[in-house]
């Protein structure tokens, strides 16, 4: 009994050293970083419960939060807890800044699978349920998404601007179901994503975006895999990172701050 029970705690401890992943607050905050809201999980808890039944993984890694569908919660169900953390975080970024309301927000991750794209499209919808002006751009040229979450043909979208086959961003806008949201979805994925999101076609979209609307939300690659974000997050008022509590690598959230 006693070499099991010591056997049971040196496995809990070797456990807890060998995970090098966000686990708490506490952990984002030794950074010096402003945590603008924590999210909880979207998800149906009989699956988890099945999941965990059947002897599978009880994490969701990062190719099982890429088969998970993305839920809009903020339109399908605004009274959940859920929804409500939402809000909360729009109202930290509303309030973020003492200098002027920020227009333009990155919304990245420093990996992938960690729920960037769930995280911005739900905050458009509660920004344009305050019956702000807003626009949600596809800015992830390597894997976009954005288009299968709205439903949306993936072209024309923002590289036909980039690549100079049109002059008019007006006419790559799609509208929403949501009232007061638009989107711009990627387009063709290009074989050069960073040259073109670094070029001053994207300096003079982003601006002329904070012109015509109240809101613009980029989704972006992450942070950590490539440079993408980093090429246009000189024009943007404000960056958001995403962590995933028990997914995100500790190692990987310093490189991407630093």
């Amino acid at each position: 009994l006693i070499f099991g029970l010591g056997i049971g705690i040196a496995l809990a401890f070797a456990l807890e050293f060998l995970d090098n992943t966000i686990k708490s607050v506490d952990d984002v905050a030794r950074n010096n970083l402003v945590v603008l809201g924590v999210i909880p999980s979207i998800g149906d808890p009989e699956k988890r419960k099945r999941r965990y039944f059947f002897r599978k993984s009880p994490f969701l890694g990062a190719s099982g939060t890429r088969g998970l569908r993305r839920r809009l919660m903020t339109r399908e169900d605004p009274k959940s807890p859920v929804s409500e953390a939402y809000r909360s975080l729009r109202t930290s970024l509303l309030y973020s800044s003492s200098e002027k309301e920020p227009k333009s927000i990155l919304i990245s991750s420093a990996g992938p699978g960690e729920g960037k794209t769930t995280t911005v499209a739900n905050l458009a919808i509660t920004y344009a349920n305050l019956g702000r002006k807003t626009l949600l751009v596809d800015t992830d040229l390597r894997r976009p998404v954005v288009h299968k979450v709205f439903d949306l043909d993936r072209e024309p979208g923002v590289t036909t601007y980039l690549s100079a086959t049109t002059d008019d961003y007006r006419s790559l806008i799609k509208s929403s179901e949501i009232d007061n949201l638009s989107i711009i979805t990627a387009g063709i994925i290009p074989p050069n994503p960073s040259e073109l999101l670094g070029s001053d076609r994207m300096t003079k979209l982003v601006k002329q975006l904070e012109n015509d609307w109240d809101m613009v939300l980029f989704d972006s690659p992450p942070l950590v895999a490539v440079t993408d974000a980093n090429m246009i997050s000189q024009e943007i008022d404000q960056i958001v990172l995403v962590v995933k509590v028990g997914q995100t690598d500790k190692k990987a959230f310093h490189h991407t701050v630093a």
